[in-house]
């Protein structure tokens, strides 16, 4: 920002430093301090440190209007404006508000006023929670960055321990691939002696030669011992020969890595790919991205009852594991409020609902004003119209989500085998539904693959 200069004539090359806006005048450093000593009462100076657009001069900053006092308000805009703003001809950048609903400043003064004391109230009320809340918010970035370090400690801690396994496993077949091949060809040291062959034979022929000639000659126990170094010679000539016979037999072997086109090495860098690290806190067979689990805990948490409050997702009942007929559900899950409902669908689609009311087996559809269902793929909620009957509750039907007639979501007794599980048309006790079966993507029939029920609670 170009600094402005103060408005004192011998003070002109000087930057200002602070706006009068009852004087309409800009100060420098001096001139500001004899101003404050000589008008006590002018209560409307502005630092320049801070954009000088937005400083309040009391004139109108439209283009061509800066000699135009702001002596008009605008209701529509909620604006000062000035009589070029509000004038009828759109000359020269006039009549910006001819078409609003403009006030002179002294009819709206008590309007404003009283705006004013109602806003002290509200801004008291807003001060008196938000230092706790901003204490409260401390605390959870806290919490948040000791749980986000705490997962990284753990990720370099496995990953650590996958790579100090690895290293271990490289050095071994390593060396086993040096044992390999020693065993079966042979290594630099049988090259080494075997180079050596021809030359220790010539000389053990020569010496065995000498020696017979010579026999009568030399102390007995002296050509005994060079007959035993000839024998040990040949003993030693014969085993390397028996070494390259070997080494040269097996040529036509061929060693492979086994693992280089093998299955097993692509599954584990495939799961090592899958590898999750964050920990969802619900234990599911359907839900297995953290944003699903957002979508619906955003929802939840909008309800008066778990507003601002931390939720846990407790498994109470997964079909496939406790059983698929309806008997098993009402065991597990009668008596029991705040039950969220996951679906997942032969074909894939993943619906559900939540009710706080819960199920008892009381062969009769409930009124429950918190109820919901949901589409996960299409990302949408269902709310139920309040005083409409929002569930199912019979001891012979799954978890099911009445709806004007229909049902929303029909479980029936055999829940996973059922090919009569069914979804409601448009006409619907629930927002939100455009087209015939639009929860399970225009279908009205669906087989179940997986049902499992969550109890939503605060610890």
């Amino acid at each position: 920002m170009k600094n402005k200069k103060c408005s004192l004539k011998k003070h002109s090359e000087i930057d200002s430093i602070n706006f009068c806006q009852e004087c309409q005048i800009y100060l420098c450093n001096k001139c500001y301090n004899h101003h404050k000593e000589i008008f006590e009462e002018h209560h409307h100076l502005y630092s320049l440190d801070k954009n000088i657009d937005d400083i309040f001069t009391g004139f109108c900053k439209e283009k061509n209007h800066n000699k135009f006092e702001l002596n008009l308000f605008c209701k529509t805009h909620n604006k000062l404006c000035c009589v070029s703003c509000a004038s009828k001809y759109e000359i020269q950048g006039n009549g910006q508000h001819k078409n609003c609903d403009i006030y002179i400043l002294e009819s709206i003064k008590e309007e404003k006023r009283n705006n004013l004391k109602e806003n002290i109230k509200n801004l008291e009320e807003l001060l008196k929670g938000l230092e706790e809340s901003i204490k409260e918010l401390k605390l959870l970035f806290e919490k948040i960055n000791e749980n986000k370090e705490e997962i990284k400690i753990k990720i370099q801690g496995i990953f650590t321990k996958i790579r100090n396994a690895l290293n271990a496993r490289e050095e071994e077949l390593l060396i086993e691939v040096d044992k390999q091949y020693n065993d079966i060809y042979f290594n630099e040291e049988i090259i080494k002696e075997a180079e050596q062959l021809p030359n220790k034979a010539k000389i053990s022929l020569e010496k065995g030669k000498i020696i017979d000639k010579e026999w009568n000659n030399n102390k007995l126990n002296s050509l005994i011992n060079d007959c035993i170094n000839i024998d040990n010679n040949i003993n030693e000539i014969t085993m390397i020969k028996e070494k390259l016979k070997q080494c040269n037999s097996n040529q036509n072997i061929l060693i492979n890595f086994n693992l280089d086109k093998n299955d097993k090495i692509n599954s584990f860098l495939k799961m090592i790919k899958e590898f999750n690290f964050i920990n969802l806190n619900i234990d599911s067979n359907i839900i297995k991205s953290i944003e699903e689990i957002i979508f619906i805990k955003n929802r939840i948490q909008n309800s008066q009852k778990f507003k601002n409050k931390n939720i846990y997702f407790n498994l109470l009942f997964q079909a496939t594991k406790d059983g698929q007929n309806s008997s098993n559900f009402h065991k597990k899950c009668d008596g029991i409020q705040d039950l969220l409902i996951f679906i997942k669908t032969t074909k894939g689609e993943i619906f559900g609902g939540y009710t706080n009311e819960g199920f008892k087996s009381r062969e009769n559809s409930i009124v429950d004003n918190e109820a919901f269902a949901f589409s996960i793929p299409k990302k949408k909620i269902y709310n139920i119209i309040k005083g409409k009957t929002a569930i199912c509750d019979y001891i012979k039907k799954g978890p099911c989500f009445y709806s004007n007639g229909w049902y929303l979501i029909n479980i029936n007794e055999k829940m996973l085998e059922s090919r009569s599980n069914t979804c409601t048309v448009s006409q619907s006790h629930y927002e939100g539904i455009t087209i015939d079966y639009e929860i399970n993507n225009g279908e009205i029939n669906f087989y179940a693959q997986e049902i499992e029920i969550f109890h939503i609670s605060t610890n």
